[in-house]
Parts: structure tokens; sequence; C-alpha cells
């Protein structure tokens, strides 16, 4: 027969492991999906014109993210933080699992500085390896404004209830948008009247009063190229100190 104090003590010693049990379910609880954003509306003119109002309350931006470049030599994997502040501040840095930055790249206006800090002087023109877009594809795809709707942007309705915008200045198309019932789906840039950037935008979730894209694909098909981008989380409109987009001790500056 079991004394009441012993009886005590294990009423006590499983009502612990049950609280511990709890404590770590609470742990690994992941947290609730986001919310998917609001449909757009119907009319080509209207979708057209709720995307670049929801773009434009945007106005600084934290991102940390995984991303893949995909080149014609093999792959490139990297963890990344990008900071932007509109109209023309951003900076993308690169990391390896472990934080160490294997390429960081400031824009400031319209000058640019790019830095391999675990590469010798013999290496520093490898920076493409890393990421190999330039200032206007980060531009297009990050602080969107003129660079994502340059000159005169109309809008058309496409198949599959799709909007199609085209952008041109006299009789230039620079690039043209296709958008859904949630977002952009995908946008192409033109040089010499040919298809020079693909960008894709996937997997919309609401954040604050805004709806972003979770995935993101630049793709080059003319030199075989691509980076695929998931984004692990999104901060919208925080404060960021000027510090944070000065150029780092031996940058290189262009």
């Amino acid at each position: 027969m079991i004394s009441p104090s012993r009886a005590a003590r294990r009423r006590r010693r499983g009502g612990a492991v049950c609280i511990v049990a709890l404590l770590l379910a609470g742990c690994t609880t992941t947290a609730p999906p986001r919310p998917p954003p609001p449909a757009l509306p119907d009319g080509p003119d209207a979708r057209l014109a709720v995307v670049r109002a929801r773009e434009e309350q945007v106005h600084t931006l934290r991102a940390r993210f995984v991303s893949v470049a995909r080149l014609p030599d093999g792959e490139r994997s990297a963890d990344g933080v990008l900071l932007i502040a509109k109209p023309d501040r951003f900076r993308l840095r690169l990391m390896l699992p472990f934080g160490f930055t294997v390429f960081d790249y400031l824009n400031v206006g319209e000058r640019t500085w790019t830095a391999l800090p675990l590469a010798d002087a013999s290496q520093r023109d490898r920076a493409g390896e890393f990421a190999p877009f330039s200032r206007d594809d980060l531009g297009q795809a990050f602080l969107r404004g003129p660079y994502a709707f340059p000159g005169q942007c109309d809008a058309a309705p496409a198949p599959g209830d799709r909007v199609w915008v085209s952008c041109r200045e006299g009789d230039e198309l620079h690039r043209t948008l296709l958008i859904d019932r949630v977002g952009i789906v995908e946008e192409t840039s033109y040089e010499a009247g040919a298809p020079r950037l693909v960008i894709r935008y996937a997997d919309y979730r609401a954040v604050g009063a805004t709806a972003l894209p979770f995935r993101i694909t630049l793709d080059y098909r003319q030199r075989r190229q691509s980076v695929d981008i998931t984004i692990q989380s999104y901060e919208l409109n925080p404060t960021l100190a000027d510090a944070l987009f000065q150029p780092l001790e031996g940058e290189v500056g262009s």
C-alpha cells in the first residue's frame, strides 16, 4: 500500500511533468500563418491604381531572406538582409549560415558600393557570383516607384481575370507587368525591344496594412542566371538609422 506522503509526492511530480510538457509544447508551436491579402478590384485601371497605392504605403523596409543564385557553373546559397529607405537608399547583405558577411551592396542616391569582406584583393571581381544583378534591377524589385513604372503605364484586360500593364516612353517599351487578383505576379524589363530581366512574385501575405510577396525570382534569360529569394520576415516601415547606409571600411564605390 502506498503511503499518503508518497502518493502526494507522485502527484506533485506528475503535475510538474505536465507543466513542463505544456511549456515545451508552447515553445514548439509555430506562429499562425498570416492571413491572405484582400482581393484586388475588378477593372484594369482600378486594379493598377490599388497596386501602386499599396506600394506607396511602404516607406522603409527590413527583410530577412534566404537566396539561391543559379549560374551556368552551379549554385550559390546564402542568407540575406535587405534594408530599404525610399526613394533611393537600400542595402543588400548576403551571409553564410554562421553569420559571416560574404557580399555587401549599398546604394545611396546615384552612388553604389560593393564589398566581399572575406575575399582578398585578387577576388574582388567575383561579386557577380553572389549577386548577379544591377542597381536598376534592385531598384525595380525593391525601390519600386519610377523604377517599376517608368514612363506612361497603361492597363488592359488579360486572360484569366488578370491585368496587363505596359510602360512606355514614346514608342519604346520599357516594362510590362501582369497583375492577378492578389498582386503583381510577373514583370519584364526590356532593352532595345528584347526581354532582359523577368521578376516573378508569389505567396502574397498581409503585412500590416499592405500585402507583400514572400517569394521573389529574378530571371536573366539571356545570361542563363536566376536568383530565387524566399522571405523569412518583413518589418514594415521601421525606423532605419542613417548609420545603416554608411559604406563599410574598404568598400569599393562607383
